[in-house]
Order: C-alpha cells, then structure tokens, then sequence
C-alpha cells in the first residue's frame, strides 16, 4: 500500500508539471489574482480572527465558556465544554479559524486528539461576513438571503456534529485534562500574533495555488470534459447543465465558484450555493490542514461533504416551505428545484453513507 502511495504521489505531481508547462502563462495570471484576493479579501478579514481567537484560548477566556457548556457539550457532542469555543469562533470568523482554535486547544493539552479530531469535523465553517456580504448582498442582492443562507449553514454545522458523533462517548473529567498556565497578556499577544502571521501565510500560498490550477485547468479545456461529473448531483439539485462549471469550480476554490453560480445555477442557485459553502472546497481542506498540523484530516473531509449536503438539503426544505425569498435578480419561481423530494432525498442518502464511512474508518484507527 505505502509503495503504492508513493508512486501514486509520484504520477500525480509529474501530472501536474506536464500540466502547467505548456500553459506557464495561465498558471501565472491565476498566481496573481489569487494573490489579489488573498491580500485585498481574505487576509485582512481572516487576520484580526486569528489574534482574537489565539488571545480568547491563551488568556483562558474560552476555558471559561468551557465552564458553561459543558453540560451541554458533553450530552449532545461527547465533547469537554472547552470544544464550544472553536465551534463558536469556526461560526463568526469563517475558513478556518475553528479549525485553528481546535490546534490550539490540543496543544495546550484542553483536548485529547480524539476529541479535537471529532471536534475538527464540524467547527470549520464560513462566518456571517462572507454568507452575508458577499452571498447575500453581493450575488444574490438581498441581506435577507444571506442571513437565511447563514442560518441554515449554523444549523447544518450543528447538525453535522451529531451525525459525527459517537454513541456512549463522554469527554473525560475536567480534573483529569491540563490546565495550560495562564501567562501574562503581552506574551499572549505577541504569540497570537506570531501564530496569525505564520497561518495567514500558509493561506495566501493555498489561495495562489488553487487559483493558479483553475486558471491551468481551464485553459486546457478539462472543465468540458469534468461536466459529466457532476451531472447525478446537477439532477438532483435541478440545476441546469450549464451550473457544471460553477461547480467544478468551487469543488477547487469556493469564492470563484460561488461568483459563477449566479451565471449558470438557475433555480438551484440557493441549494448550490449552500453546499459550496458547506463543503468549502479543496482550497479550504488545504488551508486547514496547514493549520491543524498533524492532526488527522479524515473527520473534516467527512464533516464538510456531510455538512454540505446538509445544508443543500435544509434549502430545498426552505424554499419548499417558504418560496418567496429571491435574489433581486431572479422571480421567486425559479427558484425552487424541479424535485426537491429527490434531491433531499440524495443528499439523505449521501450524509448517511458519508456518516457510515467516516464513523467505521475512524473506529479502525
């Protein structure tokens, strides 16, 4: 198997070398729009997150919050009340500032590196900047939309914590875990801010790399060829063919997704965009883990396909339920999937086996 591995990891990264060289052009405009993005969009909205969330763990403000979830923590999830702070901080700061704080919280010793695995499989998720701002206002030209698409989002995290859950696990005594030794705030700080600058970086290389091999794959025409990929899940949710691309698209790097759907999503634009921003993309499972270390990647591959499908499928019952809201580009008619039933019935379906899947690899470890 490992040698198998290694040629396989051989294969795909000449792969990839044979693909930029003869598009070395495309490679470098996607290079520096990434780039563009990271510097004008992510990092400064990501930045202030990183330090609040680094001094919230480091001045033990987020032990405190431990103290008054665990209750509740540890009957729902299985998981110390200290798990509620990265879930809290993944809610409001976005991709992947939970994921962050999970790391953190291991290192100081607050969770096991069970519990931070488990903890890993649904406390990274989009904040109500991004779902509001640019989902809502920007796309679809309606704050109400984003704060109904941020709503749903909370509720498919909180949901995919229990499907990640395991039955009969409880989170060990506060007594038996280390306290990690309160330090004094200008030594928090300036840790915070060391560990903010060094994650910042690792997402601006992510960002640029994504970018770059969207720009590559395109110019090389494979997204005509990948439409035949996502025509099960373009069925299901209802969406036209030309919604393939937006996908494909997103399925690499969420935003330049996103920025697409309204082009090509049609009535499925709402459901699309839910499961984009649920799943984040393969940009977002990188900058995660560069910023987890070298903790197992397994339950967040598994929490955001779930948690997508999740909130793909609390959409279409949204829209079934309510179909008013509407872009202000778009009559509330289109916006409803041809068959919800068959869609949420596919994304039932799909959180089950991804559900299955993920509880019986993480028991054989």
């Amino acid at each position: 198997m490992r040698r198998f591995l290694t040629s396989a990891s051989a294969l795909t990264a000449g792969a990839l070398f044979l693909l930029v060289l003869p598009f070395s052009s495309a490679a470098a405009r996607g290079a520096e729009e990434g780039l563009n993005v990271a510097l004008a969009t992510a990092i400064p909205s990501l930045f202030p997150f990183f330090v609040l969330s680094g001094l919230l763990i480091r001045t033990g403000a987020a032990r405190q919050l431990g103290q008054w979830c665990a209750p509740l923590f540890g009957r729902v999830y299985g998981l110390p009340g200290a798990a509620a702070g990265p879930l809290l901080l993944g809610l409001t700061g976005g991709y992947p500032i939970g994921a962050q704080a999970a790391r953190t919280l291991y290192d100081a010793g607050t969770l096991s590196r069970a519990e931070a695995e488990r903890l890993l499989g649904f406390c990274n998720n989009t904040g109500p900047a991004f779902l509001i701002g640019v989902c809502g206002a920007g796309l679809c030209g309606s704050v109400r939309l984003g704060v109904l698409l941020y709503l749903i989002h909370i509720a498919a995290a909180l949901l995919t914590g229990l499907a990640m859950t395991e039955k009969g696990r409880t989170p060990a005594p506060a007594e038996h875990r280390t306290q990690p030794p309160v330090l004094p705030f200008a030594t928090c700080l300036v840790q915070a801010v060391e560990q903010a600058g060094r994650s910042c970086l690792k997402i601006t290389a992510f960002i640029m790399l994504f970018s770059m091999l969207r720009r590559v794959i395109e110019a090389a025409g494979f997204f005509q060829f990948a439409q035949a990929l996502c025509a099960p899940l373009l069925w299901f949710l209802g969406a036209p063919p030309d919604a393939a691309e937006p996908l494909l698209v997103g399925l690499l790097e969420m935003t330049s997704g996103l920025v697409l759907l309204p082009e090509g999503a049609g009535h499925a634009l709402l459901p699309a965009m839910s499961f984009l921003v649920g799943f984040g993309g393969l940009s977002v499972l990188c900058q995660t883990a560069a910023v987890v270390g070298g903790l197992s990647m397994r339950r967040v591959f598994y929490g955001k396909i779930i948690h997508g499908l999740t909130a793909a499928a609390l959409t279409m019952l949204v829209l079934a339920v309510l179909p008013h809201p509407a872009p202000a580009f778009a009559s509330a008619s289109i916006l409803l999937p041809h068959h919800p039933a068959a869609g949420i019935c596919f994304c039932v379906i799909s959180i089950g086996c991804a559900t299955f899947s993920g509880k019986r690899r993480h028991n054989r470890l």
